[in-house]
């Protein structure tokens, strides 16, 4: 008994570790989709711009985010690929409401990409645009 929780204990470490490295994306691996953008998005409330940059921090991509409503940074580290779509997920909050979010570009030529930012697995979704500045 006390071997099989050993081994199930194990196999969770190895787990978690095995998760956290698909995680971390290495910026050429990011190609075309490191640097600086905007992201134009729909909203219920209207247009909603982004600004968003992808940047290699000791050789993982790390995403910033931030608007006009929000100014202060959002820091990413959970940048994937799926694909040729490139994924950022993060906790947020926002004027104290804590939610989940998956912003997915999807690449639409060379410096432009279509984008989806989901909130709390779909209650909230915004479909737009994104430009290479």
């Amino acid at each position: 008994m006390t071997r099989s929780i050993k081994t199930l204990a194990l196999v969770f470490v190895l787990l978690s570790f095995a998760t956290a490295a698909e995680a971390q994306l290495a910026p050429a691996d990011a190609g075309a989709f490191m640097g600086s953008w905007t992201l134009n998005l729909d909203s219920p409330q209207g247009a909603f711009e982004q600004s968003l940059m992808l940047k290699d921090e000791g050789g993982k991509v790390v995403a910033e985010m931030s608007n006009q409503m929000q100014p202060e940074v959002q820091k990413v580290t959970d940048v994937t690929k799926n694909g040729n779509d490139l994924v950022l997920k993060f906790a947020g909050n926002f004027q104290g409401n804590p939610f989940d979010a998956v912003v997915t570009l999807v690449p639409d030529g060379t410096d432009k990409c279509k984008v989806t930012f989901d909130i709390n697995s779909g209650m909230f979704t915004m479909n737009g645009t994104g430009t290479k500045k």
